[in-house]
């Protein structure tokens, strides 16, 4: 699949960008960020990842719900966190879908909204200067920027 560029321009994209450094540092994998803004009214964005087992599809979910709170962000609706199979939070302008990878496989949001477009995320984008000015408390932002002073030492 492409990765195309998703616009940052809106309020919920640092949100959604909170979101991915609680799944990424909780160890989620195949982090994606859908903007549905041109095509649909059911969110701005969406935000998918995939957990190995059920208690870690529960934790990552977990994980973005106390990131958020901490942040003042309640969830206007939760579901499967106790099954851990396919974990929903809506924010209203954010849908965070955690998800087992048969259940990713199976229901392949990616394809459902093949229109929209999408960022892959991974621990290096908060390497990028444009992140850490937009987030400087968060680990990974912290993380990268140890990393890059101890590469500017050597």
């Amino acid at each position: 699949m492409t990765d195309r560029n998703v616009r940052k321009d809106a309020p919920s994209f640092a949100t959604a960008e909170r979101i991915v450094h609680a799944l990424l540092a909780h160890k989620a994998e195949d982090v994606v960020i859908l903007d549905l803004r041109p095509n649909s009214d059911v969110a701005d964005l969406f935000v998918i990842a995939t957990g190995n087992s059920e208690p870690q599809v529960t934790a990552l979910a977990r994980a973005v719900l106390d990131e958020l709170c901490d942040a003042g962000e309640k969830p206007l609706h939760t579901e499967g966190l106790e099954q851990g199979r396919w974990a929903l939070i809506d924010f209203v302008d954010i849908v965070v879908h955690v998800m087992l990878p048969r259940s990713r496989t199976y229901y392949d949001l990616e394809r459902l909204w093949n229109d929209a477009e999408r960022r892959e995320v991974s621990e290096d984008y908060f390497a990028r200067p444009e992140v850490a000015e937009r987030h400087p408390d968060l680990s990974l932002v912290r993380r990268a920027l140890a990393k890059t002073g101890d590469n500017e030492t050597e």
